[in-house]
């Protein structure tokens, strides 16, 4: 199963708003770049940037990320069905947990030089984690669903009876 594959079997609906929110992330992260590198040679933020970064950011991350979990008819099972799920999602998975990473760590250092800048940066890696986590919910619920539609053994529904 490839991620190609997947894509096809997702709504219209939602293929637009993931693709919208991923733009809107982009260029949220893009604006904000440029806001928080001006910031530090002047010591003064511009919200005129600041603004239209922190909603495409967030708002883009999500506006992916909610169509993303509802992809999935079941209860979605991250680490329990691990080796079930294609290596896509699985990659999309572990990306979202290391931009998180590295924005947490980013904030704390920069925090440490400056205790207004991790206020700058916090939305710069919230709005692509929420993004990666929305494309790898939406990838994993989809395999899960066409699992459950194909018949393959499944030990939740086991579990019910």
């Amino acid at each position: 199963m490839t991620l190609g594959s997947l894509w096809q079997l997702l709504a219209r609906e939602t293929k637009r708003w993931m693709v919208g929110g991923t733009v809107s992330v982009l260029v949220g992260v893009a604006i904000g770049v440029a806001a928080v590198s001006a910031y530090p040679a002047d010591g003064k933020s511009d919200l005129g940037l600041l603004l239209p970064s922190l909603g495409f950011a967030l708002g883009g991350g999500y506006a992916v990320l909610f169509p993303g979990i509802r992809v999935s008819r079941q209860r979605l099972h991250i680490y329990r069905d691990w080796r079930h799920h294609p290596l896509s999602g699985r990659l999309l998975w572990i990306l979202s947990l290391a931009i998180s990473v590295i924005g947490l760590v980013t904030c704390i250092l920069a925090g440490v030089t400056n205790p207004s800048m991790p206020g700058l940066l916090v939305w710069l890696f919230m709005g692509p984690y929420l993004a990666l986590t929305g494309w790898a919910s939406a990838v994993l619920g989809m395999a899960a669903n066409v699992r459950l539609a194909d018949g393959a053994p499944n030990r939740h529904s086991a579990d019910r009876r």
